[in-house]
C-alpha cells in the first residue's frame, strides 16, 4: 500500500512540474522603449550606411548615406537621402517582439572593430535608462533585431526630406 501511494505522490508530483501553464503567457517580456537608434558603416564591399531613428509613437526618421544597387557596387540615388514616416503596426510589433525576446539590461556587444564589415551600432532609451551597443560582430541573439531595423531601413513607405537632421551616434 505504501508503495502504491508513493508511486501515485511521485506521479501527481512529476505531471505538476512538466504541466505547461493554462493561461497564453509567454517567455517574451514587454518593454516599452522610448527611442531606439541604429547606425551602420560602410565595409569593402556594398556594406549599406544606415542612420535610423524610431521614436514609441512609430515616427521614424532616417538618413540613408549610402545604398548599393542591387545588381552591381554603384550607389542607389532613389535609395539615399533622408526620409521620414512611420513603421507601420506589424512591423513594429515585430520589432517589439525581438526586443521582448532579450534581455536587454544584461545584453553586451563585443568591442571588435577589426577586419572588414559593417559597424552596428543600437542605442536604446527605455524604463529612463540608456542602453548603447555597438560593434562589427554583434552577438547571435540579436541578430533578429538587427534584422528588423534593416527590414524597417531597406522596406518602409517613406517620404524623401530636404530638411537635413542628424540622428545621435555617440556613446
Amino acid at each position: 500500500m505504501k508503495i502504491y501511494l508513493s508511486l501515485i505522490l511521485s506521479i501527481i508530483l512529476l505531471l505538476s512540474c512538466t504541466a505547461k501553464p493554462t493561461n497564453n503567457t509567454t517567455n517574451e517580456e514587454v518593454l516599452h522603449f522610448d527611442k531606439i537608434i541604429f547606425h551602420t558603416t560602410m565595409c569593402f564591399g556594398t556594406c549599406p550606411t544606415y542612420h535610423l531613428e524610431i521614436e514609441n509613437n512609430k515616427s521614424l526618421r532616417l538618413y540613408a548615406e549610402r545604398v548599393y544597387s542591387e545588381d552591381s557596387y554603384e550607389t542607389d540615388s532613389t535609395k539615399t537621402g533622408y526620409f521620414t514616416g512611420y513603421v507601420t503596426d506589424t512591423t513594429f510589433d515585430k520589432l517589439n517582439s525581438e526586443l521582448g525576446q532579450l534581455n536587454i539590461d544584461s545584453l553586451e556587444f563585443p568591442e571588435e572593430f577589426c577586419c572588414d564589415g559593417s559597424v552596428i551600432t543600437i542605442i536604446l532609451y527605455y524604463d529612463g535608462k540608456r542602453k548603447y551597443l555597438s560593434s562589427m560582430w554583434p552577438p547571435a541573439e540579436a541578430s533578429k533585431l538587427i534584422g528588423v531595423l534593416y527590414e524597417i531601413c531597406r522596406n518602409s513607405d517613406l517620404v524623401r526630406t530636404e530638411d537635413y537632421f542628424h540622428i545621435e551616434d555617440e556613446k
